[in-house]
């Protein structure tokens, strides 16, 4: 139990991906699907089109009720749907000294199962619910794993 304390506490840039995979908004969706593959995840971050504008975030949630099938007997076309006009926005970013137990409050709270982590303005990373998750499995194993 003092281990899972002690990961609870740590700071967010213990526990992210430092190895994002980020679109640009003007990207089509079928850039989109064909990125997630290559990089084997299940969103990637939208660029800022501008230093005035946010991080937002595109999953394969937002694609399949939005492109792919939105409920009615409409759907939209991957290849011609730019990436902005279905990404969530802005994507709630965190700071990588946050402590963990606060990020998984926050994603609790906002319904979100992962989040951008951004220092000054620069994308540092994701933590996302599965590397929480990893990172409780390594407790349980090989305590080298895991930075405590």
């Amino acid at each position: 139990m003092e281990k899972l304390i002690k990961l609870r506490i740590l700071p967010v840039s213990a526990l992210m991906r430092r190895d994002v995979a980020t679109i640009k908004g003007s990207q089509t969706v079928a850039d989109a699907i064909g990125l997630m593959k290559e990089h084997g995840v299940s969103s990637l971050i939208v660029e800022p089109r501008s230093a005035e504008d946010t991080f937002g975030i595109i999953t394969e949630k937002d694609i399949l009720e939005k492109v792919i099938d939105p409920g009615e007997d409409i759907h939209k076309d991957p290849w011609n749907t730019q990436v902005h006009s279905v990404m969530s926005k802005p994507a709630i970013a965190i700071s990588p000294t946050l402590q963990v137990k606060y990020a998984i409050r926050l994603m609790r709270k906002i319904g979100v199962r992962r989040v951008p982590v951004v220092k000054d303005d620069k994308l540092l990373g994701v933590l996302s619910h599965t590397d929480i998750l990893h990172a409780v499995e390594n407790l349980s194993g090989d305590e080298k794993n895991v930075a405590i």
